[in-house]
């Protein structure tokens, strides 16, 4: 995306500026940046926020009732500049011209330098002249945690790519979920605390009907292992815990943070066990899977364990290689 038109659109509060911020300083030394929407100081700060040298950039705030003059600004400063971005590019232009502002002027200007311009809809007159096309977007959950996810959805370069999801970890920048496929791919290791053969780096589920028979196996791993709570009941409620132990997953964003803690070193742990998963509708299940997967980087093996009827349990199984009965 070093060259051409990028579009990236979605709703208010998606990420399209911090992700429009973290592109553009991927492609150019020096940026013009123009806005319609946001001030200079809240756009610096959203830079440093994912982790973007601020003076990347020239910030300028053009409010939309001088958007005939935008067009204007871009061509006479252009040439100072490795790239540009127009946030938004509804608001240079009307409904009624913005295939014209964008086709005649911008498009005209990727040429010779890369434009990146933001929307919070899909417009179709810009959709079809841009080159690459990304969607951002978010949605709330049952159990009211937002979930971001972007997702290419156009480019004259490559192939439509896959939903990813992602989120913004504070001073480190954009952070995807990239999980760690280990399905017939690792050895098989004994893990004696567990009584168990099963691949290292892998998905174990322990499953019981009772929480004390659960719980018993947790307590042989407890001294090695990260527990991470997903909503309002676990299964190890009743194992004695110290603090630095317990991971409470308040928002989506907190397995992000955890990601990082255990990238930088902050944490360390030869297990992470989950509870809670059993307990959220299965539409919403295999994104934390898909999220938590991510943390088989870091540990030996990640444990679903969950407390009970059978015939509930087993809907758990098919995320686990390996499958264990308390």
């Amino acid at each position: 995306m070093r060259r051409g038109m990028t579009l990236i659109y979605g709703p208010p509060g998606s990420g399209k500026t911090s992700l429009a911020i973290r592109l553009a300083s991927r492609v150019a030394d020096k940026v013009l940046w123009i806005s319609t929407t946001e001030g200079p100081d809240l756009l610096k700060e959203a830079a440093r926020r994912v982790g973007v040298d601020p003076s990347t950039f020239d910030f300028y705030d053009f409010p939309r009732a001088f958007r005939q003059d935008i067009a204007r600004y871009i061509l006479d400063h252009i040439a100072s500049y490795g790239a540009a971005v127009v946030d938004s590019v509804t608001g240079m232009a009307t409904r009624q011209n913005i295939d014209v502002v964008t086709h005649s002027i911008l498009y005209q200007i990727t040429k010779e330098k890369p434009i990146i311009v933001i929307a919070d809809e899909d417009t179709p007159h810009v959709s079809y002249i841009a080159d690459h096309v990304i969607h951002v977007w978010y949605r709330k959950n049952s159990i009211g945690h937002y979930i971001r996810y972007v997702q290419l959805e156009k480019s004259r370069t490559r192939p439509p790519g896959p939903r990813y999801i992602f989120d913004i970890v504070e001073g480190k920048g954009i952070m995807y979920v990239h999980p760690l496929h280990t399905r017939g791919h690792t050895e098989l290791v004994e893990e004696e605390k567990l009584g168990i053969t099963a691949p290292l780096k892998s998905v174990v589920c322990i499953h019981g009907e009772r929480v004390r028979k659960v719980n018993a196996l947790l307590e042989k791993i407890k001294d090695s292992a990260i527990f991470l709570k997903i909503g309002f009941w676990t299964s190890f409620h009743g194992i004695e815990l110290r603090d630095d132990q317990i991971y409470v997953v308040r928002t989506f964003h907190d397995l992000f943070t955890l990601y990082d803690s255990f990238a930088s070193g902050k944490i360390k742990a030869e297990f992470v066990v989950v509870g809670g998963l059993l307990n959220m509708p299965e539409e919403d299940r295999p994104e934390y899977v898909y999220t938590l997967s991510s943390l088989l980087g870091f540990v030996r093996f990640l444990v679903f364990a969950d407390v009970g009827p059978r015939d509930e349990t087993v809907r758990l199984e098919k995320y686990c290689e390996e499958v264990v009965q308390a």
